[in-house]
């Protein structure tokens, strides 16, 4: 009898054949997610065709704050003043982020103060502002000469470059502050050196921020097409010399002067312009 009720027993425990209900639950969610994410991807990726901008920019549950040391820094910011109160703590957020991810290094007995890291982190989230995707993909480090420097890389004597193979960009910190103090001539070194790593961001990375940048640059290159806009271009000096190097540099020397000069540039090339706010999601200035 003992042995006919033990064999009943282990008969009725036998597991049922096929997935436990527990992991099948898991493997639906994930898959649901999945498809949810490739459906919303592609449809912010046509919204973003017509409306040329992502469907939101800022979405932070629980923003950050600097410390009182640095937030006095960010308020004397001149860009960070004109923003409203909502669009100043994205903005403190993303310096929080930024002074977070990023390693600052001083060369050639350069100390990096916070002074040094919040000026070179405001001009990035600036440039950044009107992107999601703000995070420079490929820069981790952020290296501070204090003066021109000779380049390895290059084989030259530098004020500035954007390494990608050592995600570095490199800065001389004398000309950082020489652009910075004279904001109307089209040349700020920290405007170049970043507008370099974003471009070279939206080539590689296929975020909705590096998509809209480097569509709307492809736009932009035809446009510039015609050979009396570009006549046009150099009749008026509005780009110094140098924007002519290569395609590279003409979008860096363009966006100095987008955010030095951004009446000027409205007033001479109003579809350039408009070009370059849509690639930067820039909509902050009233020309």
């Amino acid at each position: 009898m003992s042995l006919i009720f033990l064999y009943t027993l282990s008969f009725q425990e036998k597991p049922e054949p096929g997935i436990p209900k527990f992991l099948g639950i898991i493997l639906t969610i994930g898959i649901v997610s999945i498809c949810v994410y490739y459906v919303s991807r592609y449809l912010e990726t046509v919204y973003a065709r017509i409306y040329k901008k992502p469907f939101f920019v800022h979405f932070y549950p629980m923003p950050k704050k600097l410390p009182t040391a640095l937030l006095s820094i960010l308020q004397a910011n001149t860009f960070y003043k004109q923003l409203d109160k909502q669009k100043k703590r994205y903005f403190e957020h993303r310096v929080v982020k930024f002074l977070e991810t990023i390693k600052f290094v001083g060369r050639e007995g350069l100390e990096v103060d916070n002074d040094k890291r919040m000026q070179v982190t405001m001009m990035v989230i600036q440039l950044t502002f009107g992107m999601r995707n703000y995070l420079l993909e490929y820069v981790d480090t952020i290296i501070l000469y204090p003066s021109s420097y000779y380049s390895i890389l290059n084989k030259t004597e530098n004020n500035g470059e954007f390494n990608p193979r050592s995600k570095a960009l490199v800065l001389s910190w004398e000309h950082f502050n020489i652009g910075n103090l004279h904001q109307e001539d089209g040349i700020n070194l920290g405007i170049h050196e970043i507008t370099h790593a974003i471009h070279y961001c939206s080539l590689k990375s296929n975020n909705i921020s590096s998509e809209i940048f480097h569509d709307t640059f492809l736009e932009l290159e035809k446009h510039l097409s015609s050979v009396e806009l570009r006549n046009k271009i150099i009749e008026t000096n509005i780009l110094r010399e140098y924007a002519f190097t290569d395609k590279f540099e003409f979008i860096a020397v363009l966006v100095e002067v987008f955010m030095e000069s951004p009446e000027k540039l409205n007033k001479h090339f109003p579809d350039i312009y408009t070009y370059v706010s849509r690639m930067l999601n820039f909509r902050y200035f009233k020309v």
